[in-house]
């Protein structure tokens, strides 16, 4: 525990990222204790849109009641609007991008989920690997597939960490990778879903954004299971999802708040893999996890 007293921080959060950290009991019991190990007493501001985030944000900091703020997106992406001006304070910014061009004041809190989603793909081939033995009617690799939309929140990095660990898990063969024009469209989303359990896939990565749900819900009928992100929090259709990155943010807060070094300009919060109920996770997977 800090022994000093840093005085209260304000945490701005907008839906429906609040969401994301869990109900709002658990998220709030979560940030204190990412903040009063380190001398923080927090207060925590929770709006939607039609509460004008931004401006109220501004005016909260203009104030000048807060030393440090923590901010989640979007607002973490808009720093220009309220971080030169209150140089006194220090923000940390929840996967802020322009680090480069962030003031002294600032740090962005980022998630490198890569190597994360390559051990996901060794883990489905992996998988895969085990459930084809003796059976040869279908190549292994087309078992897994990565159903994405034009506006998939995962990454090219990401994705072709995934297609890499698949790739080594199954001797360099390949997933089946459909994207669609409309992310939006959910009998468009089930009817991919469906064509693709007929081409054997038993194993998704899914980058539909809020949809990701939905194609967990449309598994329960058409069979297979999912590799998803930051699912943890609501635990939904626990049968249906194989693995989940998780951004550990409460985590990667307490780093922040932490001491850090003069010139700083990222801190790296923890990600780690959390296995559902859709199929245990290979041994030669457990080992690569440390699980």
């Amino acid at each position: 525990m800090s022994g000093c007293w840093n005085g209260p921080v304000m945490f701005s959060f907008e839906q429906p990222f609040w969401m994301s950290l869990g109900d709002d009991a658990q998220a709030r019991l979560a940030l204190a204790r990412a903040a009063v190990p380190h001398g923080y007493l927090p207060r925590i501001f929770v709006r939607g849109p039609l509460e004008n985030p931004a401006a109220r944000l501004a005016k909260d900091v203009s104030a000048g009641l807060f030393r440090t703020v923590v901010v989640g997106p979007l607002l973490s992406y808009e720093w220009q609007g309220y971080v030169p001006q209150s140089p006194r304070t220090r923000f940390i910014l929840i996967g802020g991008s322009g680090a480069d061009d962030l003031p002294p004041n600032a740090v962005a809190l980022v998630f490198d989920r890569a190597h994360a989603f390559n051990s996901a793909g060794f883990a489905a081939g992996e998988s895969v690997r085990e459930s084809a033995r003796g059976d040869v009617s279908l190549a292994r690799g087309p078992r897994v597939g990565i159903l994405l939309n034009a506006t998939s929140p995962l990454t090219a990095v990401e994705t072709e960490g995934f297609v890499t660990g698949v790739a080594e898990a199954l001797e360099g063969a390949r997933p089946t990778v459909r994207v669609l024009a409309d992310g939006t469209d959910r009998p468009g989303v089930k009817t991919a879903i469906e064509q693709m359990r007929g081409q054997g896939v038993e194993i998704f990565l899914l980058g539909t954004g809020s949809l990701d749900p939905w194609c967990l819900e449309v598994m329960k009928d058409a069979g297979g299971c999912a590799i998803v992100a930051d699912w943890a929090s609501s635990g939904a259709f626990p049968a249906q999802v194989f693995v989940s990155v998780e951004e550990d943010i409460p985590a990667g807060i307490a780093r922040a708040l932490a001491h850090v070094a003069p010139g700083t300009r990222t801190v790296d919060g923890p990600v780690r893999i959390v296995a559902g109920k859709a199929r245990p996770l290979p041994a030669a997977a457990r080992s690569r996890l440390g699980s």
